[in-house]
């Protein structure tokens, strides 16, 4: 059997690590090691880890804070697993989650498993907003599975998460793991890179880590910014892989009616009004949602210098 080293980055953790070790404690599989690499975090994570006794074979590295990339590719050197098993900190697997990733390793050599990582319902009833970015991933997820049906992932459909997704150690450095001249969108670069070199990328999101990621309005825009702004990053440092592959993150202009219309709603005052006095849940959900579609797109993606407040 493969031997697994669960490797989970975090800064500032202290209050999530504590779930996601939890649920590794109740794995079928109780023949691994779990390395947490503490990313010069200042909120006493260290300190937690020292003194809870988790029952794991667990490892921490302390290293200043240097992003993820840095962290995930710290834990990738110390591991003693033949297959690495990559969560973030704030993840909880369900019971069976280590035993398929191997069952799949077993079966197909030299590839990536990318697993699920659903909102937590009882984060997602918290709000509108979270229903409605929940809805938005089930419709992909779905969508993504009845067109892949087992099989690896075509150049169009490229997608790889760090939140949760295994690999051989052997290939992890094969591909030189994550570049850690990125801050954000590493994860997809490293399945570009691996997808150009031959190394199938599988997606089941039947096998569950379940998301503790509680957003508003504002911190979604600004992510989807930031994520924005790394594909721009990885075009501009990366030319000759990215200027005519791998164009499903392009951005297209909007133009005409459609741009006024973005520009309508590219203020910071719709943003204050879901997070704060959310008016907008007198409209049926099919309308509201599409409100949040063109609110979220016209200030991430068309008017992305807007300021909010």
């Amino acid at each position: 059997m493969l031997s697994i080293s669960v490797i989970i980055p975090s800064y500032n953790g202290v209050h999530k690590l504590p779930k996601v070790l939890e649920s590794l404690e109740k794995q079928t599989l109780n023949n691994f090691e779990v390395i947490v690499v503490v990313d010069g975090s200042t909120d006493n994570t260290v300190e937690m880890l020292e003194q809870q006794s988790f029952k794991l074979d667990l490892k921490v590295i302390v290293q200043d804070n240097g992003g993820r990339a840095k962290a995930r590719n710290a834990g990738a050197k110390a591991a003693t697993g033949s297959l690495l098993l990559f969560f973030d900190d704030d993840m909880r697997l369900e019971k069976g989650v280590l035993e398929a990733h191997i069952n799949h390793h077993v079966t197909i050599q030299k590839c990536i498993l990318v697993g699920g990582t659903p909102l937590d319902m009882n984060i997602v009833r918290l709000n509108d907003l979270l229903q409605y970015k929940s809805l938005l991933e089930k419709k992909w997820v779905k969508l993504l599975q009845e067109n892949v049906a087992g099989k690896p992932l075509s150049k169009d459909q490229i997608f790889l998460t760090a939140a949760h997704f295994s690999i051989s150690k052997e290939v992890f450095w094969e591909i030189n793991g994550f570049d850690e001249q990125l801050t954000d969108a590493e994860d997809y670069d490293l399945g570009v890179r691996a997808f150009k070199i031959g190394i199938p990328i599988y997606v089941n999101s039947t096998i569950i880590a379940w998301h503790d990621d509680f957003i508003t309005c504002r911190s979604y825009i600004k992510r989807l910014r930031q994520y924005r702004k790394a594909h721009l990053k990885l075009k501009a440092l990366k030319p000759t892989l990215y200027r005519d592959e791998f164009t499903h993150y392009d951005y297209n202009k909007a133009e005409g009616i459609k741009q006024l219309v973005y520009r309508f709603f590219a203020h910071p005052f719709w943003v204050n009004t879901i997070d704060h006095f959310n008016w907008l849940l007198v409209f049926p959900k099919s309308i509201r949602y599409k409100l949040y579609d063109v609110i979220t797109t016209a200030l991430s993606v068309h008017f992305p210098k807007v300021k909010l407040k």
